[in-house]
């Protein structure tokens, strides 16, 4: 499995990685530790970022490590250029399966999410599944995960994929959360409901039920792991508004899938 380590090298990040060493802790993985920086325009600056970033990817690398992995099996990239197309560069050229990166629940961002534009843009614009690692979370397995859908769009097994490739899922009891539908559903709601119900079952969750929402699931923390279909914007807009205060303080982490054939 092939995953990028989006590194800022903050405090954010560093729990970032701690909580990728414990994630893929008993399965094979190759990292890249990736840092983005926009060119400088100063012909002073060239060649010292290059430098000064290396050495800081460096104390990354040293940190997994540290945690237990072979230094062939991580490797540290910088990238001076555009944000969104040096991410998507490095997904096409690495055969990258997900990416993880770190966020801070304590800022109201202008996305009216608990994430800035920045992040907004990598889980929508670039076409790979994403694991957001709010700075609270716990660091351990997920045991418990909600997939909350309204059934609005048509999904095939393909955007469940990365799934088979986490080894926790067989340990892990899922919740999958019916949202914001009428009771009854029309034709197209309820063949996609069939297609995502049947893909989940033929998964190896430890187990799956579907929930009502109830005070089980007003508080979004009691669970160890959200699954969101990244396309699915009406769930963005039902479950990540700051305006609930529950989530604005998110302390779980979200996966968000992306269909793997338009990779």
């Amino acid at each position: 499995m092939n995953v990028v380590l989006l590194s800022d090298f903050s405090p954010l990040s560093t729990h970032m990685l701690d909580y990728a060493a414990m994630l893929f802790k008993n399965q094979d993985v190759n990292f890249t530790i990736l840092h983005i920086k926009m060119p400088y325009q100063k012909e002073s600056c060239k060649g010292k970022c290059s430098l000064i970033f290396s050495q800081k990817l460096r104390t990354d690398q040293e940190f997994l490590q540290f945690k237990g992995y072979d230094e062939k099996d991580i490797q540290t990239k910088f990238i001076e250029g555009p944000y969104i197309e040096s991410i998507r560069h490095v997904i096409h050229e690495e055969h990258i399966n997900l990416i993880l990166l770190g966020n801070s629940s304590k800022d109201i961002n202008s996305t009216g999410l608990f994430f800035d534009k920045k992040t907004l843009e990598i889980i929508t614009k670039v076409k790979c599944s994403v694991v957001l690692v709010p700075e609270q979370t716990r660091l351990e397995l997920p045991k418990t995960a909600l997939l909350p859908t309204d059934f609005s769009i048509t999904s095939e097994y393909s955007i469940f994929n990365i799934l088979n490739s986490l080894s926790f899922v067989k340990q892990t009891h899922l919740s999958l959360l019916p949202i914001g539908l009428s009771k009854t559903l029309g034709p197209n709601r309820k063949q996609a409901k069939k297609l995502i119900s049947k893909a989940i079952n033929s998964l190896e969750f430890k187990s799956v039920e579907e929930i009502d929402f109830s005070p089980k699931v007003s508080s979004i923390n009691t669970f160890n792991l959200i699954m969101v279909m990244a396309k699915n914007l009406s769930i963005f807009q039902d479950l990540f508004s700051t305006s609930h205060n529950s989530l604005s303080r998110l302390e779980t982490p979200v996966l968000f899938l992306h269909d793997s054939k338009t990779l």
